[in-house]
């Protein structure tokens, strides 16, 4: 027998460290997998860090794939240089443009002249007849900024005679004398060509134009022209003045837009800022205008070309007049002239363009960074590439073999394979989700801000350990609802614990609901959807027939009808309150109580006679259940009485008998059985007797003050040797040395006696015994007596406290040991005829008994 507990306790072990093993290898997979995806990230971004360059150039950050470059190419000779070049000689060119339209002789002019009209189409060349106003730059620069404001008016013919003018202003130019592409008045010295005159409009004899009333959209003129003129003094009609208007505006807000890129143009290439060195000549009409960056005091014009040669390691030289291309860099001609033409109406063929690069770098711009980054291309990268590959490839397989085994549990008895939820898999799935959602959400707004922040401020090292642990915190957290949702669906509670789930269930209780008492919605909501449309028909038929004098007549008939159906109502509820106080009155055991069945109709009627009939059988139930009882309750006295008789005969006959010298050991031996039963007969009886009195309630208690710890060490007293018979330690713990409490004497004692006779037959040999009193502070009944017995009990206890309470029940089924089975009944009836409490607790073998009294009010002020 010790062998195979020996044995079962050890396949128990084995089993327990196997299912620590297996937890601890889940555990170590589930890292492995969180490190093989951040060491494929790393060597992710190794590969990107070696192959790839980041520069900032003046409105983008542009990213340079270097795996095609060449490793032993300088920065100079690369793609991404010529690229860099590239885009700085198109941002010049466009800047030469936009400084021809703001500057004078170098230098911003606030107060240069802008034709509105040409500049407004300035890509489609200068027709030969226009109408136009010229604005100083700023005015037109602020009225941009400002907004343009509009304001529609109505205007009479007289109105339109004061507004427009007589005669409109006509520009016209002689382009005979033209040539060579778009003609622009920024190209090109129109001055000599272009006149401006006034024509009349269609005069009547009266000396006025013929004009009509219109509704008309002015531009408020926020300025004037430089002639200090509005619009419309240019102008004698409305197509012309709105024409005028819309030239007016986009030339402000192209120039608006141009002033915003000549302001960033400057800083970005001003000599400090920038390694690019540039030149633009243009010859317009007699005057040559150049625009630089370097100091034109020390500049020398005479050979260009040889001058930038010498400043710059890279440069890029035209002369389209002379057909002239110089460069040692990748840009084509080509390119130059394509980017050219997009600006014709600016430079004229008499155009010099020289654009070189000091490659000594000592500016901080794209050029230095793209330097910089170009010396970190590593060209061979494929082993990043490989290990990158693998651990992705592994973290795939662990995911897999994770997720197949993610929440499985094997039961201790069965073996059987159990899905073992966590606290995270009972939040519901909609919220789940949606915090998936939000964690996802900032860890792609926090993978930007480092991309576009953060990655450029750091070195490679720092770069890659913050990628590594960044890689790991997303890796848990994916693994955190990834396999959330693995147990939810494994245990087939994704749905079930879903709000949506309990959403739809509630809809279904509802329709069920409104399905089941579908006759009383039909009894109430129908009627009254066809009360309200009565009423709001009969008032607007009366409104819409008789005007005001008939719906004041249907409002006070419907405010008769109304009353009358609400008078109804109340004498419906009136009558269901009174079901209800009836149906209160007999739950009380008022069996007496009759409901007025008066007045009540339909429903109200049949539930009232329900009731009523109810408690008539409720009453006769009761009335049949009394009388039982006093019939068993007389049965059991009388048969105990009856009994008793004889038995007391027979008691004394047996003592007789014991007292004569009786030397035969076997009538000995029946004596004493005969004197054992006889006493057990008598005990029986007696509580017979006992148990009905109490539950007739023919007993009388003499009430007087009783030391409940003196009343108890006497009780151990007279049960000491039947402890001792089954080696019983009592182990008495009281809270003070007298606590005293109202009852019988005779009745308290029979209960303790029946509590001690209760451990003595079923009570564990050789163990111990626990007696606890107590005062405990109850916060409705005050302070209370508490005495609590414990003992272990020798059989299993196989029925619950409320059955050992009833009669004749015994804990031990068996039924070998003495005992009647109303002791507990008895000592539970007795307490509470003495205002006490019995109460039985059991957990497991552990047997324990608490008698509450109150305790007397000279023992409370204590």
């Amino acid at each position: 027998m010790e062998e195979q507990i020996m044995q079962q306790e050890q396949k128990e072990e084995k089993k327990k460290r196997k299912k620590k093993r297996t937890g601890r290898g889940l555990a170590a997979l589930h890292i492995l997998q969180h490190l093989c995806l951040a060491i494929a990230v790393v060597n992710l971004v190794s590969v990107i860090l070696g192959t790839y360059v980041i520069v900032d150039t003046r409105d983008q950050t542009k990213v340079f794939n270097l795996r095609n470059e060449d490793e032993e190419a300088v920065f100079e000779d690369s793609l991404m240089f010529n690229s860099l070049f590239g885009e700085s000689i198109s941002d010049i060119i466009c800047y030469g443009a936009i400084r021809g339209q703001m500057e004078t002789d170098g230098k911003f002019d606030a107060k240069k002249k802008v034709d509105v009209t040409a500049f407004a189409d300035r890509y489609n060349g200068v027709p030969s007849e226009y109408i136009t106003a010229q604005y100083y730059l700023d005015d037109l620069i602020k009225w941009a900024q400002y907004g343009f404001q509009y304001e529609d008016v109505y205007m009479t013919a007289e109105e339109v005679n004061g507004f427009l003018s007589d005669s409109r202003t006509v520009t016209m130019v002689d382009l005979k004398n033209y040539s060579g592409g778009t003609v622009s008045y920024l190209n090109s010295d129109l001055s000599k060509a272009t006149r401006v005159v006034d024509i009349s409009g269609n005069i009547l004899e009266n000396g006025t134009i013929e004009r009509e009333n219109v509704n008309a959209t002015i531009l408020n003129n926020r300025y004037h022209t430089y002639e200090g003129k509005n619009i419309e003094n240019y102008v004698s009609n409305w197509e012309e003045y709105y024409a005028l208007c819309a030239n007016v505006r986009k030339a402000a807000e192209d120039l608006n837009i141009n002033y915003t890129e000549y302001l960033n143009y400057k800083d970005y290439y001003a000599a400090e800022n920038t390694n690019i060195v540039y030149l633009i000549q243009r010859t317009i009409g007699d005057e040559t205008q150049i625009f630089t960056n370097m100091d034109t005091k020390k500049l020398q014009t005479a050979d260009l070309a040889r001058e930038l040669k010498q400043k710059c390691g890279k440069y890029v030289y035209y002369n389209p007049m002379n057909m002239q291309f110089d460069t040692n860099t990748m840009i084509e001609e080509a390119t130059l002239r394509y980017i050219l033409n997009g600006y014709e109406y600016a430079y004229p063929e008499d155009t010099q363009i020289m654009i070189g690069i000091k490659t000594s770098y000592p500016a901080m711009d794209a050029f230095s960074q793209g330097k910089n980054e170009f010396k970190s291309y590593v060209p061979y990268v494929w082993q990043y590439t490989v290990t990158a590959v693998v651990c992705a490839a592994f973290y795939l397989i662990l995911l897999v073999v994770l997720t197949m085994h993610e929440g499985e549990s094997r039961r201790k008895d069965t073996e059987e394979v159990v899905i073992r939820l966590r606290r995270e898999d009972r939040i519901p799935t909609e919220f789940m989700i949606l915090l998936a959602g939000a964690v996802g959400f900032l860890i792609f707004s926090g993978i930007s801000t480092a991309v576009n922040y953060v990655w450029k401020s750091m070195d490679e090292f720092s770069l890659l350990i913050v990628t590594g642990a960044f890689t790991l915190l997303i890796s848990m957290l994916f693994s955190f609802f990834y396999y959330s949702f693995i147990r939810r669906i494994k245990a087939k509670t994704l749905w079930k614990n879903s709000l949506i789930r309990r959403l739809c269930l509630w809809i279904k209780r509802c329709a069920l609901y409104f399905y089941d008492h579908s006759a009383v919605i039909f009894r109430v909501f129908i009627p009254f959807v066809l009360f309200v449309a009565v009423n709001v028909g009969i008032a607007a038929f009366m409104g819409f027939r008789f005007g005001g004098r008939g719906l004041m007549l249907a409002l006070l008939f419907l405010a008769v009808a109304d009353g009358a159906v609400g008078w109804l109502i109340y004498r419906s509820v009136m009558a269901r309150q009174l079901i209800l106080e009836g149906v209160e009155l007999i739950r009380e055991g008022n069996l007496e109580h009759k409901i007025d069945e008066a007045g009540m109709h339909g429903d109200n009627l049949v539930l009232a006679k329900a009731v009523n009939s109810i408690g008539d059988s409720v009453k006769n139930a009761v009335e049949t259940s009394m009388k039982d009882e006093r019939l068993k309750t007389d049965l059991i006295t009388n048969v105990s009485h009856d009994i008793k008789t004889p038995l007391t005969s027979i008691i004394n006959y047996v003592d007789l008998i014991k007292r004569e010298n009786v030397q035969n050991p076997k009538v000995r031996e029946y004596i004493e059985v005969l004197d054992a039963k006889s006493q057990r007969l008598k005990q029986l009886t007696d509580d017979l007797v006992e148990a009905s009195k109490i539950s007739s309630g023919n007993i009388v208690l003499a009430w007087e003050k009783i030391n409940l710890i003196e009343l108890l060490n006497q009780t151990i007293g007279e049960f000491s040797e039947k402890f001792e018979e089954k080696a019983l330690t009592p182990v008495v713990h009281a809270a003070k040395s007298s606590i005293y409490i109202e009852a019988d004497s005779r009745r308290i004692w029979r209960v303790i006696e029946n509590l001690f006779n209760n451990i003595f037959k079923y009570a564990l040999p050789g163990t111990r015994v626990y007696i606890d009193v107590a005062i405990v502070n109850h916060n409705e009944d005050g302070k209370m007596a508490v005495l609590s017995i414990k003992n272990i009990s020798a059989q299993p206890l196989k029925v619950n406290p409320e059955e050992l309470t009833e009669r004749f029940i015994r804990g031990d089924e068996s039924r070998t040991t003495e005992g009647s089975g109303l002791g507990l009944s008895i000592a539970k009836n007795l307490t509470e005829v003495q205002k006490g409490k019995f109460e039985i607790v059991m957990d497991g073998d552990l047997f324990k008994v608490n008698l509450i009294f109150p305790v007397l009010e000279s023992e409370k002020e204590k």
